[in-house]
């Protein structure tokens, strides 16, 4: 059994704390899951941020701008997502995960170890926070290039980016007590039951630094308050942060696991992620239409259009009729391949609020629930609202590729 790296505190807290902070009461979970279903209430904040230039953001400044919408939490959770964050390692698949103890972490590790090869392992430094009540799970993070020969479920035809994606699924659902929270090159997830300055001082955000970063504060709606189950939602270099409830969850969930991925967290945004997968990695369909097919048109808005574009949101409805979404929700959406990107995108009624800004240098991009995240960092940003259903595209290097009011196909080849 290993013994755990210097330099990460232990948690010892008190366990009265709950007596002196204005906390739920609740059974807390770590990477093990809730025995059931438990409904926690209220509202969502989510926060972004991004240099277009390339350079670097600290953790400082996503922690900011989330903690100032305090109203939309109830302390259940919180989390972040960065990317570029791991430069001298971007070829490798960061794998992190929540474990409830060493022995669960040893049998990750193994299994790892026969699917690759883990270039580099460590303990994810973590520090006390006294009103944060335990348990707490081992946060650890390994660096991994999966074996092009290896053989899973029969198959030796796997490519790694779907290796990667088998491999994190069969964690989360088949060995209890560890759940991988992010899979990605060169980027992690930090979250955790609690308010989103508890996990910011957690994690001690301050000490990371990336091209971009989403976050999320509360619980998703619906959904047992446990440490895996926070916001974001991730697989491969997607990370989701949702605020709302899929209705669609049922039909939405039928078509992820036909096709080939496990529904194991407990959570609507799950699917959500999956399905950016699918549709954008494994379908290869354009961002835009991606987007569209999540959130499409009304049909008497449809009509409107020009005919070419009314014809492919029609047969974009007839053929992912399946993974419409449902329901009020609000999303940002980071990626990292081919670069570091962001989406934000509201539902086709917008029944969640997402606003967009940008500095007056044009450097800083920012997308946030309620506009006082973004001034709180930058009060002369300049801000405006997305299109109910349209998505903001933004990427490191080429700036925002779409500031949410366009058309739905435009800038995309039909």
């Amino acid at each position: 059994m290993r013994i755990p790296r210097e330099g990460c505190d232990e948690h010892i807290v008190p366990r009265d704390i709950t007596s002196q902070v204005n906390q739920p009461i609740e059974e807390h979970y770590g990477a093990t899951r809730p025995p059931k279903l438990q409904y926690q209430m209220g509202g969502c904040g989510i926060a972004g941020c991004m240099d277009l230039s390339g350079g670097r953001l600290s953790g400082d400044k996503i922690a900011k701008m989330l903690e100032t919408m305090g109203e939309r939490e109830n302390g259940l959770g919180a989390g972040y997502a960065c990317y570029g964050l791991f430069p001298e390692h971007r070829d490798d698949y960061c794998l992190q995960f929540l474990f409830d103890n060493e022995d669960v972490r040893c049998r990750a590790e193994e299994l790892l170890e026969s699917t690759g090869t883990v270039t580099k392992e460590e303990r994810v430094y973590t520090r006390r926070v006294k009103s944060m009540r335990p348990p707490f799970p081992l946060v650890w993070r390994y660096f991994f290039r999966p074996d092009p020969k290896v053989e899973w479920c029969g198959r030796t035809d796997l490519s790694d980016d779907d290796l990667i994606v088998q491999l994190a699924m069969h964690i989360n659902a088949e060995m209890p007590g560890a759940i991988c929270v992010s899979s990605g090159k060169d980027t992690a997830v930090f979250k955790g039951n609690g308010y989103s300055y508890e996990i910011a001082e957690f994690y001690d955000l301050s000490r990371y630094s990336g091209q971009m970063w989403i976050s999320h504060s509360r619980f998703p709606t619906n959904s047992p308050a446990w440490w895996g189950g926070a916001h974001p939602l991730s697989i491969l270099d997607w990370a989701v942060c949702h605020n709302g409830e899929i209705t669609s969850y049922g039909i939405n969930r039928k078509l992820v696991e036909m096709a080939g991925y496990r529904c194991s967290v407990l959570t609507d945004t799950e699917v959500v992620t999956y399905l950016w997968d699918l549709l954008v990695r494994k379908q290869r369909l354009p961002i835009p239409i991606a987007a569209f097919a999540l959130a499409p048109w009304y049909h008497s808005d449809i009509q409107r259009l020009d005919p070419e574009s009314a014809r492919l949101a029609k047969w974009i409805r007839i053929t992912y009729k399946e993974a419409f979404l449902n329901g009020p929700f609000s999303i940002i959406v980071g990626r990292r391949e081919p670069e570091v990107t962001m989406i934000a995108l509201a539902d086709r009624k917008k029944l969640r609020p997402l606003l967009v800004g940008k500095s007056s240098d044009d450097k800083i991009l920012y997308t946030a629930s309620e506009e006082c995240a973004v001034r709180v960092v930058d009060q002369n940003a300049e801000t405006w609202t997305p299109n109910a259903g349209s998505p903001m595209i933004a990427r490191v290097g080429r700036g925002i590729l779409r500031d949410g009011t366009e058309q739905p196909f435009t800038g995309v080849r039909i």
